[in-house]
């Protein structure tokens, strides 16, 4: 049986689901109903989905093929996506880093603190939610703003923000950050080798640089990506974990370490066959690559419902079709422990398990570990197979039976 079939027997709930999930993406932009007016945010913000939804197709069509490696590439950049679309589309407190600079109306360093704080509520005003002195820097102040309010033709605010973040997001530019900055052109001589720009056009001048460089340290860096995200309540330092421990996982197959591509690599002489090594059907593999898929599809179809509703836009079918949608990924395939859904019966059983003490007769069972109190694992690919394996712990005696046991589950 070609890798195709087999996948497609293996997995067929779970491929029927996302088709019926990429439908509902493709479809949800004609049941906006705009009223009288849009944004063009509105509409690229819809594009930025449409992309990751392809990118998502390309996902599935590679594991369907055999190519993991690939496959999980290209989770890697979708799920780091995901996570912008996040910050741009509805994040509206962002950080404004001020230097503290003590002038000579200030006999302390913490006067001129406080006439910068006096300073920044004047500029702000009630857009300043914040201000604190930065941990990594005591010579900065972090003011913390809300987002730019949008005014009517009388000049009135609407009660709608813009986020900074899409502002920043589109004023950066990669090619001119990442090769140029300076700590590229004094270790590389970048610019010496760069083409010049046309003469009689404005160059990119060190302010611009600056202001990227700022953009990309403070804003649009994965860490800072996260930070911010913590800051509009998006995550919490619970779920930060979850999302880098996912993000290493799939980074591990963009950077080509050592056992990723083990894990890819891996296999019986007996499927070795003259020529070459042709792609070999892995169960775990394609499965785990298909519940990212899943997954990720329904978080882009419930950001498209908030998306819609924080810009006070109706949505047709709203429950009927697209919280049905994303109510059976989490019953049917939650077993998969994401970002923002809860623990399976297996993270009980491994949290029982090693919480137990036999030295000092400390046992627990899975039902004692309430849902909010389990650990995450570090690695979703094991996690995966033990799920797939009934187990009993010799030394608790606590008792995993797996809903879908295989005899190929091995760690």
């Amino acid at each position: 049986m070609d890798i195709a079939a087999q996948t497609l027997k293996e997995h067929q709930r779970l491929i029927n689901l996302i088709d019926e999930l990429i439908l509902a993406l493709r479809g949800l932009p004609k049941d906006v109903q705009w009223g009288n007016s849009t944004w063009y945010q509105d509409h690229q913000y819809l594009d930025f989905v449409r992309i990751q939804t392809l990118s998502l197709e390309n996902v599935v069509k590679n594991v369907m093929q055999g190519y993991y490696r690939d496959s999980y590439h290209l989770l890697r950049m979708i799920f780091e996506g995901y996570f912008t679309l996040r910050l741009i589309s509805t994040c509206n407190k962002y950080p404004i880093r001020i230097k503290i600079r003590k002038g000579e109306q200030d006999s302390t360093r913490d006067d001129a603190r406080d006439r910068m704080i006096e300073r920044a509520r004047k500029v702000f005003g009630s857009c300043l939610l914040k201000t604190y002195v930065d941990k990594e820097n005591k010579n900065t102040l972090v003011a913390i703003v809300h987002g730019v309010p949008v005014v009517d033709e009388g000049k009135k605010e609407t009660g709608v923000t813009i986020p900074y973040y899409y502002s920043a997001w589109h004023q950066f530019q990669s090619v001119e950050y990442h090769l140029k900055r300076k700590r590229v052109v004094n270790k590389y001589s970048t610019t010496q080798f760069l083409q010049k720009g046309w003469s009689g056009f404005p160059k990119t001048g060190t302010e611009l640089l600056d202001k990227y460089e700022s953009l990309h340290k403070y804003y649009l860096n994965f860490d800072r990506m996260l930070e911010n995200l913590c800051l509009n309540g998006v995550l919490d330092n619970k779920t930060v974990t979850r999302v880098l421990v996912h993000y290493n996982f799939l980074s591990r197959f963009s950077h080509c370490s050592s056992d990723s591509i083990s894990l890819i690599t891996r296999r019986r002489l007996s499927q070795t066959k003259s020529g070459g090594l042709d792609n070999i059907y892995d169960h775990y593999l394609s499965e785990l690559g298909l519940l990212y898929v899943c997954h990720l599809l329904s978080m882009h179809l419930q950001h498209n419902i908030y998306y819609l509703r924080w810009r006070s836009i109706r949505l047709k079918n709203e429950i009927k079709v697209y919280r049905t949608l994303c109510k059976r990924v989490e019953d049917d395939f939650g077993y998969f422990w994401f970002i923002f859904n809860k623990p399976n019966q297996y993270d009980r059983f491994n949290h029982a398990n090693r919480k137990c003490n036999r030295k000092k007769n400390l046992f627990y069972r899975p039902e004692d570990i309430r849902m909010g109190d389990v650990l995450y694992h570090d690695d979703p690919l094991s996690r995966l197979k033990g799920l797939h394996q009934s187990q009993r712990e010799l030394m608790t005696g606590n008792v995993f039976t797996s809903p879908f046991p295989r005899e190929d589950a091995s760690f």
